[in-house]
């Protein structure tokens, strides 16, 4: 999910106008961009995936958020193509999934045990947990749960839920964050503008 902002016709006809200036005010244009979709790419991680619509648990995707020129007055805001988190970056925009086990009848989904304080998987998988904990992981009969015992005695300690399919709505954090930052990034390209005319 990228946003990506450039100039509007008129402003070709502008620098038309403007003769021999307008190639500074082009530069200027361009460097006023530059600073506004950094501006903007920290106003969507600040303000938009901090315990907001996203709840950070790596901070992976908030790190991968970054602002870049794609043109001399091309703009833009996202996550660039082949990162770590490429599968993720939809969780920006507005679309929405609903996941399904591949190869499964169910999903595992991790709880209590199974996450750290931020909320985030401590296990890949189920055996990886199994590996882990030196434990056999199962269900106990009639149950959508797959856990451990500890001990002869030991109560039963869940640590995977298991369910047919999760949906997933993306929170529109880009495009939000963006648009919050619209009259910053007009101000940072006039700011720049001025410094040349």
């Amino acid at each position: 999910m990228m946003i990506q902002l450039e100039m509007g016709p008129e402003f070709q006809q502008t620098l038309i106008e403007l003769g021999g200036m307008g190639q500074s005010v082009t530069a200027a244009c361009s460097e006023g961009l530059k600073k506004g979709v950094k501006f903007a790419a920290g106003k969507v991680v600040s303000d938009y995936l901090t315990g907001q619509s996203l709840k950070r648990r790596t901070g992976m995707l908030a790190r991968s958020v970054d602002g870049w020129m794609a043109g001399q007055l091309e703009g833009v805001v996202g996550v660039p193509d082949n990162t770590a988190i490429s599968k993720y970056k939809w969780l920006l925009g507005g679309e929405s999934k609903t996941i399904t086990p591949k190869n499964a009848k169910f999903l595992t989904i991790p709880i209590g045990e199974a996450l750290t304080a931020a909320g985030a998987p401590r296990f890949e998988s189920v055996m990886q947990a199994e590996m882990q904990l030196g434990m056999d992981i199962f269900r106990p009969k009639g149950k959508n749960v797959l856990g451990y015992v500890r001990g002869k005695k030991g109560k039963f300690r869940p640590l995977f839920v298991l369910v047919k399919s999760v949906f997933i709505q993306g929170s529109d954090a880009l495009l939000d964050g963006v648009l919050e930052s619209e009259d910053q990034i007009v101000d940072t390209i006039q700011q720049e503008v001025y410094k040349v005319t």
